[in-house]
């Protein structure tokens, strides 16, 4: 009787080994370079959408208010104005899509920017852009999505320019 039980526990052993094996070869499967880069890719464009909510300034509205998702990220003009009059206010949003800063600006400038408030320039975020403080794997999976998106077409110049980085909305 003993051994029967021995020789049971061998084999559940065994099948829960293999079962093991196969579980760790498939997440391998599951963790390919693609998926990856598609997961982070998703969760950039959360982070963006809808924790940060980027799209309430830098997309144009249509003329009933809502949201123009044509020209998603493509910068528009800001209907926030602060208390008092100040200079060190952006009346515009940039594109930050793929044709703007995301183009302008490196990977590794963009992350920087999410992590500090610092631009590549040395600049803080122009109010009202507020000054991220992202974990770097968050503001890299923000960069890495706002770079994925094709903003304007047809040659036109990605990113409104201005006299002076401070001039600029992030």
């Amino acid at each position: 009787m003993r051994l029967k039980c021995f020789r049971l526990g061998l084999a559940i052993l065994g099948v829960a080994g293999i079962w093991q094996v196969r579980a760790a070869q498939r997440s391998e499967v599951d963790r390919s370079p693609a998926r990856e880069a598609s997961d982070v890719l998703k969760h950039g464009e959360y982070l963006v959408s809808h924790v940060a909510m980027c799209g309430d300034c830098h997309t144009p509205r249509k003329s009933n208010g809502d949201p123009d998702q044509a020209r998603l990220l493509q910068g528009a003009t800001l209907d926030i104005v602060p208390r008092q009059k100040t200079d060190q206010w952006a009346d515009e949003s940039l594109d930050i899509t793929g044709s703007g800063l995301g183009r302008e600006w490196s990977l590794d400038e963009m992350v920087k920017f999410f992590t500090t408030g610092v631009d590549p320039q040395g600049m803080k975020a122009t109010p009202p852009m507020p000054a991220f403080r992202l974990q770097p794997s968050d503001a890299r999976a923000v960069a890495l999505y706002l770079r994925s998106l094709p903003g304007k077409k047809g040659g036109e110049e990605g990113a409104k320019k201005s006299k002076t980085p401070s001039d600029r909305a992030r």
